[in-house]
């Protein structure tokens, strides 16, 4: 017996060390690389929390008109982010079609931001199909929703008159629920 069969013998292959050592050091370059896009600053938006001011935007809508978020202040707004491949954005759409009727006129406005990827195709017969009546702005590359901070769907942030986030709801919620209603109505009520 050679004296690197009996080496071989007493460390174990040498191409499974090799390959060993080689999976190590590619997980840990993974691990680096995403410690270091996450700590990068200026690369990764802030979650935006209650209390905090709404991040400015402005998206094209399904009627072709650009809408800013700054033209709704002094109304109550809900930024509410979502897509029609999402199950529970498909269900929560008619209780926030049902809210904006219900207080229709009294300076609330939703803005539903959809992160489908197909824009306007996608959305605009979800949007006919339950006749929707509030703006629905579109953004595929979801360049706002990121902003916001927002990794799931749907994703709704209430703001106040002056553009504060005073609620955030992460997942489905029924806006008709009467502590929910309320305290959009709350809102409603507490004047400048």
């Amino acid at each position: 017996m050679s004296c690197a069969d009996r080496y071989r013998d007493l460390k174990g292959e040498p191409h499974m060390n090799k390959k060993i050592v080689l999976t190590t050091l590619f997980v840990l370059l993974v691990i680096v690389a995403l410690l270091y896009g996450i700590s990068r600053p200026g690369k990764r938006s802030a979650v935006i929390k209650e209390g905090d001011r709404a991040p400015e935007f402005s998206l094209a809508s399904l009627d072709g008109a650009t809408r800013s978020l700054s033209a709704y202040r002094g109304k109550i707004v809900l930024v509410h982010f979502w897509a029609t491949w999402c199950p529970p954005c498909v269900d929560e759409i008619p209780v926030l079609e049902q809210l904006y009727r219900s207080l229709f006129g009294q300076e609330v406005e939703i803005l539903a931001v959809s992160v489908d990827e197909g824009g306007a195709e996608a959305v605009g017969p979800f949007t006919r199909k339950n006749k929707l009546s509030f703006p629905v702005l579109l953004n595929p590359d979801r360049s706002v929703a990121t902003r916001y901070g927002t990794l799931k769907f749907p994703e709704t942030y209430v703001l106040d008159r002056e553009g504060i986030v005073r609620l955030k709801a992460i997942g489905p919620k029924d806006w008709m629920y009467p502590q929910n209603l309320q305290a959009i109505k709350d809102l409603i009520a507490a004047k400048k």
